[in-house]
């Protein structure tokens, strides 16, 4: 390498003349091959050129700069040889076959909650009382419930008949498959177990409760205890983050008798403003294979068995679609919005009349633990990685947050959803408002809401000429009102003169 700078050069060439520089010259590169500086190609011709000493040193600085950082730059380079290369090539190969493994188990994995949805207020993540599974065992808000869940999990084992041996037998011949769904770290089998099996019977001896089956055998202190924290027990069950492998508490299912579909039923009433009469009571007939609790209420909720019949939509039309589109706005063009005839997720989308045509979703009653529950199953969509165009089936509950937020502009949108019984429950119009405009910033939308976008284009598109009339009429329905009135009250009185004159 070259350790000779610019300055160094300069400063010499005033005691050794330009046979030092020229020496130097010869050295670099450029004499070895092709020169790529003409003026350089015969160095020895320099000396002839009638060009002034000063012009000379700065030619020779800019040079020697221009060499010293291209050898400098070559010489850093690092040199890596074929055996090195291969080494690379197997390790980036087994990391490539493990990350297929890992997205093959995308949709049973516990997830943690998107980075993207973090920006959310924190009770939509965290729990209050319980922890369940893996990630927030160690909470210290939580350790209060620790000796709840013991309790709870001695009750579910005396009342099944078994042996606890028998019992955690069965769970910990499975926690090798389990321990695949979390991103264990460093736990060891033996505390994943007990973490696994104490939270699996806590879950199942809290649905019998629920459902009141074998409410009678507890005792009276377990009974108060759940009744008292039930609202926050229901919320933190529900959460993304606090989730147990189905294939944990499907195992200890085996040893007594649960009814899961009745518990997930009461959940999904809760939800509605109207429930549906009839318990779908063979919604979980082995066609879907649940990751957890969370994923059941998703399954339930939206209607899984029929997505299927998901809508299509034409991909190329949506660049040129309207971002917001208001309650208010649809009403002023003649579309109304009603509720759908069922209270899943998935029943929604557009109804074409003659002159006029109409919306329709499912109603939902919002609350801080249904709102959650709302958060959180969106969020289960997001954390599986699904794009639209792979999976349109399941983004079913961001669809809907994405419609809701569309015919939410201000806070009157609410109130409109609201007088029409679309949009109900505790939560004020402003806290309605910024939830869900909050939550669509982040989700992705799929099927379901791109065809509704596609339909109101297409009415605005095609009924342009009636939608000026409507939008008239509708925005001066009272002064229209009120001179059909007056004009009423005219004709009443020119028809009483007029009787008059001819008698």
């Amino acid at each position: 390498m070259i350790s000779s700078t610019a300055t160094d050069i300069g400063g010499n060439i005033d005691d050794t003349g330009f046979d030092f520089v020229l020496q130097k010259w010869s050295n670099c590169k450029y004499f070895a091959q092709e020169p790529s500086h003409p003026e350089l190609a015969e160095p020895a011709s320099l000396l002839n050129e009638p060009k002034a000493e000063e012009e000379l040193k700065k030619e020779a600085e800019q040079l020697f700069r221009r060499d010293s950082d291209e050898l400098e730059v070559e010489e850093l380079l690092p040199v890596v040889n074929i055996p090195e290369r291969q080494v690379w090539i197997e390790e980036w190969k087994k990391e490539a076959q493990q990350f297929e493994i890992d997205f093959s188990d995308m949709e049973m994995k516990i997830h943690r909650f998107p980075e993207s949805l973090q920006r959310i207020d924190q009770r939509y993540i965290f729990p209050m009382v319980v922890g369940i599974g893996l990630y927030h065992h160690n909470s210290s808000n939580l350790q209060e419930m620790e000796k709840v869940k013991r309790v709870a999990a001695y009750h579910f084992i005396t009342e099944s008949g078994h042996t606890f041996d028998e019992m955690y037998a069965a769970v910990f011949s499975i926690i090798g498959a389990a321990r695949r769904f979390y991103n264990a770290g460093d736990v060891g089998d033996a505390e994943f177990a007990e973490i696994m099996f104490i939270d699996g019977c806590f879950l199942l001896q809290y649905m019998l409760s629920y459902t009141n089956r074998h409410n009678h055998k507890l005792p009276p202190s377990l009974v108060s205890c759940f009744s008292s924290k039930v609202s926050c027990i229901n919320n933190d069950i529900m959460l993304l983050e606090n989730q147990l492998p189905w294939l944990v508490v499907n195992t200890l299912r085996r040893f007594s008798f649960v009814p899961v579909e009745e518990f997930i039923h009461v959940m999904g009433l809760r939800l509605q403003i109207r429930g549906d009469m009839d318990m779908e009571s063979a919604f979980m007939d082995g066609s879907y294979m649940p990751p957890h609790l969370l994923g059941i209420l998703w399954f339930y909720t939206t209607g899984g068995r029929n997505n299927s019949r998901m809508p299509m939509y034409n991909s190329g039309f949506s660049k040129s679609m309207s971002k917001v589109i208001s309650a208010i706005e649809l009403a002023e063009i003649g579309i109304k919005l009603t509720a759908s005839k069922t209270t899943k997720f998935m029943d929604m989308g557009v109804k074409k009349g003659f002159l006029s045509s109409e919306i329709f979703l499912p109603p939902i009653l919002l609350d801080d633990i249904r709102s959650c529950w709302l958060v959180n199953m969106a969020a289960f969509e997001l954390s599986l990685g699904i794009s639209t165009s792979t999976d349109g089936t399941k983004v079913v509950v961001c669809s809907y947050i994405a419609l809701l937020a569309m015919l939410m502009d201000r806070e009157e949108d609410v109130h409109e959803l609201r007088s029409k019984r679309l949009v109900q429950g505790e939560l004020t119009n402003k806290e309605t408002l910024e939830l869900v405009k909050m939550v669509v910033k982040t989700i992705i939308v799929g099927p379901l809401y791109l065809h509704i976008m596609q339909e109101v284009e297409a009415y605005k598109r095609n009924r342009w000429m009636w939608i000026k009339v409507h939008r008239f009429v509708y925005k001066n329905f009272k002064a229209i009102v009120t001179v059909f009135s007056i004009l009423g009250v005219l004709v009443g009185i020119f028809k009483t003169l007029l009787s008059l004159k001819q008698q």
